[in-house]
């Protein structure tokens, strides 16, 4: 907890299932506030919030197809007006659909940065844009995380998943220049 004894809010993206769950969950009892997101996993997404807040109290769900760029960039102005200040971001959300480099295409590479490498990116922006409003409002414990979940596909290369592992390889770059830039 921040000196001001207001709880940490974090947004974890495809908290519904799975990784995603798994650390929304961890967040929760640790103290977080859990933003959990969903794209079609709305029951799963209700009873993660749920699961949250048997840990720590506040917790709620929202949507956004991240192949639409609008609602990925509504999607942390909704976190805020729900939760009040926002402090992380978990990119956990992975599409993951087999393609080879046989069967590659534009619309399948396409589709996975939209989601994997891109939607991460949109997600820094807005968060530090969200920190540096914080900070010029007067806010001394305005600062931010965000955590990108990369794949193990990386270092253990093996042809299949192509557009995935591609999405993946440039999140780890994007990591990389967002730090330095931001």
């Amino acid at each position: 907890m921040s000196p001001t004894s207001r709880p940490r809010t974090v947004l974890v993206t495809g908290a519904a299932k799975r990784l995603g769950r798994s650390i929304a969950l961890a967040l929760a009892a640790g103290g977080w506030q859990v933003a959990v997101h969903y794209r079609a996993s709305a029951q799963d997404a209700i009873d993660t919030v749920a699961a949250c807040a048997d840990l720590a109290g506040a917790s709620a769900h929202f949507y956004a197809d991240f192949e639409d760029e609008s609602a990925v960039r509504s999607l942390v102005p909704r976190v805020v007006k729900h939760f009040g200040p926002l402090d992380a971001v978990v990119n956990s959300a992975s599409l993951f659909e087999h393609d080879t480099a046989h069967t590659l295409g534009f619309a399948a590479l396409e589709k996975h940065l939209r989601s994997n490498t891109a939607t991460p990116v949109l997600l820094a922006q807005a968060l530090h844009q969200h920190v540096a409003d914080r900070a010029a409002a007067g806010d001394a414990d305005a600062q931010g995380a965000v955590v990108n979940l990369l794949d193990q596909k990386l270092w253990n290369q093996n042809p299949d998943f192509m557009s995935y592992t591609l999405s993946k390889a440039a999140l780890e770059a994007a990591g990389t220049m967002l730090a330095m830039a931001l």
